[in-house]
């Protein structure tokens, strides 16, 4: 009796548990908290683009790209950059970084 209560217990909280987030797809499209698209400025393919200044991101270590949003987040480097980095979650932020990291160089 006591594991069915359990069981039940868990039931409710897996029945709204969020899926992680897509990095591909924030990258591509930006999230609902007002992140604008990477891709907009640093290419479909995180090539970077030099007329805007915007750099290569495809295949830097993850490690970069967070502490890189950290520190926008935090105030540092542009104000667009400033903007994305504060609407991304942590859990986007890792799920982005880690999607640019896997791109070829």
């Amino acid at each position: 009796m006591k594991r069915l209560v359990l069981l039940c217990g868990l039931v409710p909280a897996l029945a709204f548990a969020e899926d992680p987030p897509d990095g591909k797809v924030i990258f591509m499209h930006g999230n609902a908290n007002g992140a604008l698209p990477c891709a907009a400025c640093h290419g479909i393919h995180a090539q970077g683009n030099s007329a805007t200044g915007a750099p290569k991101l495809a295949g830097l270590p993850a490690a970069v790209i967070i502490g890189d949003l950290t520190n926008f987040a935090h105030g540092g480097g542009n104000a667009t950059m400033q903007f994305i980095a504060q609407a991304l979650s942590p859990a986007e932020e890792a799920a982005v970084a880690q999607y640019v990291a896997s791109l070829p160089k």
